[in-house]
């Protein structure tokens, strides 16, 4: 590409025979932001993890690098710079000794790597112009460029970087670099005092952290060091290993070491050719973009606006924007997905889209199992198998905190509800983690390759609104579902009534799991065992508004019968309601992934949006308890976690006993806001598959939350609740941001004024994990990792 600087040419790679043992994988899977103000305690949270998950392999230099040709390493071996280099090291004997270290360090290995890529281009093993890796003290100053805004605080204290024909920054006073980006490090060495703790874990951060930034780096190699002996660190999706503790005097293993950065053994892919990175000419060193190669196209300049758990799926979520475009924006996403799920989003997606395009729910452009130099990019250990998948999306839309009022806002719940239950029942195809990253709003819809609209789509709330149901290929969303990685195949599953494999697994978003889910059981507590809620009844102009767009046939068939038997939602209540008899039932009963627990996990999504905006003329006084309110309930929200084994107990049930407390947590122009999540909670509170006749229709609980949705919106469509979009009202505590899981690095306000957007026009794709919202116009709130809890998010058990 003419003008640009571009990412060298990597090393040349071996086959995709893989790692032999690695250590296992983390145990919860996440998409973590590793965004916020709070970078030293995320990176502590991160080392924590590495310390506990970073196996030895006594066998690492066997299973994990190349070794260094014989020939090569004796004439490397009897070279005097490096037995001077090495003298060097064995003198640094003081216990504050590390920064002595750090010269002879990166003496030693950059003699080693010239020594070395000269016998690789003279094998022809590598590329006539592969440039040496060259090693650098870091150590005074952070690297650059995160991909995600914030101000991450990493300083190795040596990196490997490729060679440049005009060099890097480099300090006048003490001859250490500064000013090195995170997709210009190859590889790090962390440097320890002989005495205390050796760097294992904070090089292995530094690897996690650099993966995160470079989509095109699969695995890494680190150093860690002390003046007596080193360490190797493989790290890759499926988790770090490490050797063991090997002394300076072992040529064969640094040279070995030295050798696998330019030419890795088999199954330890460095580096993902179809990906690369690019500098502007006049800002070397400056922010990259992307360059990305797929589906037989090429899509430039791409910007990361999310970075995941690099020890895990590592999802990656680049945006590439063209102006004066038909497709003005599109969705890269990568993801290192486990081998043995059984269904796969893309598949999902063509699914849905079968019969043409199903307003609400994100369009797939193309698809892929990545490749690099024709082989798969595949890594495994013991537990699990991971291979790396790129999709291209075409729409894209915006988190619930842009709501320009809280109607708006209630009717991308509404259309999410209503989408939701229908690729339920007419596309087969369960989500299984609707949350706030997974719903979003404003959806603009982009170019696709096919022009049929799906047929069966349902009416939505614009025009029950109107009255006026349209034909499909003008129905707009006023939602956009993304994010299938958990989605399920329903006639899959149901072909195997008995085992329900993949609904039986726990897979969702902590602070908006289905409580059911969360525990991995048929939910049973006193407070779930009493059904008083029927079915809501619509006010006459309501009622008239649905009957118009749906039918009366769909409004009775979901009524209850007030004769006796009394029932609710359709289902009839145990005769014998004690607890002991229910507690005893639910642990007969098998649990499985039920479609009510989807329409629980979008309460708690709209739940935790409305709590968090802010109305235009709200302005909080000193004297103001909303605000205390208000943060006691989102400490439950943000702390609630997924337990590593099924618990009875989940820490949110609390929150659905607020009929005093919730309304306190509203300022007063949202009181009805209030009044409303108190009666949906009385439907969302109950365990229906408690009762002795179960409610005959799956969606009951989408139809209840539609109704009271609907009347909120007919009582208050004339007098809105204007907001400011896109700023969080704030905490009395620090905000680990519960509802922030990543960031997209623009706002509605500045994409409509690039691409002349009208709200509520066009469809699909959010804006993946958009802006966080803030505690005010121009500040971040901050996205602080809880140990593995927090590194971990999602689990699958």
């Amino acid at each position: 590409m003419a003008g640009v600087i571009a990412s060298s040419p990597s090393p040349s790679m071996s086959s995709n025979e893989q790692p032999r043992t690695p250590s296992p994988v983390p145990r919860q899977e996440a998409d973590v932001n590793a965004d916020g103000a709070s970078e030293a305690a995320q990176s502590s949270d991160i080392e924590a993890v590495a310390d506990e998950e970073t196996a030895v392999d006594p066998s690492f230099f066997d299973n994990h690098l190349n070794p260094c040709p014989e020939s090569l390493l004796a004439k490397i071996q009897k070279r005097k710079d490096v037995k001077d280099a090495l003298q060097r090291i064995k003198l640094v004997v003081s216990r504050d000794s590390e920064q002595k270290l750090y010269e002879p360090a990166a003496t030693l290995l950059t003699i080693i790597s010239k020594a070395i890529l000269a016998q690789l281009k003279k094998a022809q093993k590598v590329d006539p112009d592969q440039r040496q890796i060259v090693f650098y003290d870091h150590h005074r100053h952070p690297l650059t460029h995160f991909p995600i805004p914030g101000r991450p605080e990493d300083y190795p204290d040596i990196v490997g970087v490729f060679e440049e024909p005009y060099g890097y920054e480099q300090r006048d006073d003490d001859g250490t670099y500064r000013n090195i980006p995170y997709h210009r490090v190859e590889t790090v060495l962390e440097a320890k005092a002989i005495y205390g703790k050796d760097g294992k874990a904070q090089a292995t951060r530094y690897a996690y952290k650099i993966q995160q930034a470079r989509p095109d780096r699969p695995g890494m190699y680190v150093l860690s060091a002390k003046p007596g002996y080193f360490q190797v660190i493989f790290s890759c999706p499926v988790g770090p290993v490490a050797s063991e503790h090997v002394p300076w005097t072992n040529l064969a293993a640094l040279s070995a070491y030295v050798y696998s950065l330019y030419d890795s053994p088999d199954g330890h892919i460095l580096y993902d050719r179809t990906v690369s990175w690019v500098e502007k000419p006049d800002q070397r060193f400056g922010r990259p973009s992307w360059t990305v190669r797929t589906g037989g196209k090429v899509y430039e300049s791409a910007d990361a606006c999310f970075v995941g758990n690099a020890w895990a799926r590592r999802t990656t979520i680049l945006r590439v924007e063209q102006r004066y475009h038909r497709n003005p924006t599109t969705i890269i996403k990568e993801a290192y997905i486990d081998c043995d799920r059984r269904f796969n989003e893309a598949d999902l997606l063509q699914q849905i889209h079968k019969d043409g395009y199903f307003p609400g729910v994100v369009y797939l452009l193309s698809s892929e199992e990545v490749k690099t130099g024709g082989q798969d990019i595949v890594f495994k250990n013991d537990s699990i198998t991971r291979k790396k998948v790129r999709i291209v999306l075409a729409d894209v839309g915006f988190d619930l905190y842009h709501a320009k009022s809280v109607n708006d806002l209630l009717m991308t719940i509404y259309d999410a509800l209503e989408v939701h239950r229908t690729i339920a029942s007419k596309r087969r195809v369960l989500h299984r983690d609707m949350s706030i990253f997974n719903i979003m709003m404003y959806p603009i819809l982009g170019n696709r390759p096919d022009p049929r609209y799906a047929q069966d789509c349902p009416p939505l709330i614009d025009e029950v609104l109107d009255g006026k149901a349209r034909a499909p290929e003008h129905r707009r969303a006023r939602c956009e579902i993304i994010d299938l990685d958990n989605g399920a195949d329903l006639t899959a599953e149901e072909s195997d009534t008995e085992n329900r494999a993949e609904l039986r697994c726990r897979t969702g978003t902590p602070a908006y799991i289905a409580r059911a889910v969360c525990c991995g059981a048929v939910y049973c507590d006193p407070s779930t065992t009493s059904w008083t809620e029927q079915m809501p009844l619509l006010d006459e102009k309501a009622k008239e508004l649905y009957i118009k767009v749906y039918g009366e046939e769909r409004y009775n068939k979901y009524n209850d019968s007030c004769s006796v038997p009394k029932t609710y939602h359709g289902g009839i209540p145990p005769e014998d309601n004690s607890l002991y008899v229910l507690e005893q039932k639910a642990e007969n009963m098998a649990f499985y992934h039920r479609l009510e627990y989807d329409a629980e996990s979008i309460f708690w999504t709209m739940y935790s949006a409305l709590l968090r905006v802010t109305p235009v003329d709200f302005k909080e006084t000193p004297k103001d308890i909303t605000a205390s309110t208000l943060s006691d309930i989102w400490r439950v929200l943000q702390n609630h976690v997924i337990p590593e084994t099924p618990s009875p107990i989940d820490s949110r049930t609390t929150l659905l006993f607020g009929h005093r407390i919730l309304p306190n947590a509203f300022p007063p122009v949202m009181r009805p806001v209030a009044h409303l999540l108190l009666r949906i909670i009385r439907h969302v509170l109950p365990s229906y598959p408690l009762m002795d006749k179960l409610p005959p229709y799956d969606d009951h609980l989408h139809e209840a939350m539609e109704r009271l949705i609907l009347q909120y919106l007919v009582d208050n469509r004339d007098t809105p609740i204007i907001l400011k979009p896109h700023t969080l009202r704030a905490l009395k505590f620090p905000d680990i941001h519960a509802a922030n899981r990543g960031v997209h690095g623009g706002s509605l306000e500045a994409f409509e004024s690039r691409h002349s957007v009208v709200e509520g026009r066009g469809s699909s794709r959010g804006e993946k994990r958009p802006l966080e919202a803030v505690d005010g116009p121009a500040e971040r709130t901050s996205t602080k990792l809880r140990q593995s809890d927090r590194l971990r998010q999602k689990k699958k058990q």
